[in-house]
């Protein structure tokens, strides 16, 4: 891994609460730096992968809106337009589109993590598995 995509997962970890392992394991840090990459530019995602301080990022209102959607591309396999008045700042990409990323990036989703639960239609979970509640649910 390089050092880019490396900062890119320490980074992500600040932001989502999960640890590098999980995070690598996804197998979604390569195409989700190139998302990056792609909607905003190299130049902007270096300038985010060198932030220290994840509380002062949420609200830096250059970064803030960017960590914002990298948070939702672990947790949803998604990208999330930006806000117009965030785009009319610093400029817009036609790949700034709200979108899953991926039939992967869904998949991978940490959101499943937390839920303890499966993405729907994507992995099969054995006959009559919708009358069991998730681990870790009671009722």
């Amino acid at each position: 891994m390089d050092s880019r995509s490396d900062r890119f997962i320490v980074l992500s970890a600040r932001l989502t609460g999960f640890g590098r392992v999980t995070l690598l394991g996804t197998g979604m840090t390569a195409e989700y730096l190139a998302a990056l990459d792609a909607v905003l530019g190299a130049a902007l995602v270096d300038e985010l992968l060198a932030t220290e301080d994840v509380a002062a990022l949420v609200e830096d209102p250059k970064l803030g809106p960017v960590a914002k959607n990298v948070i939702l591309l672990w947790y949803c396999g998604t990208w999330t337009a930006l806000p117009e008045d965030w785009r009319a700042l610093y400029g817009t990409s036609p790949l700034d589109t709200t979108r899953v990323e991926s039939a992967e990036a869904y998949q991978a989703g940490l959101q499943w993590v937390v839920a303890g639960g499966h993405p729907a239609g994507a992995r099969q979970q054995g006959f009559g598995a919708w009358s069991i509640a998730p681990e870790g649910v009671t009722g």
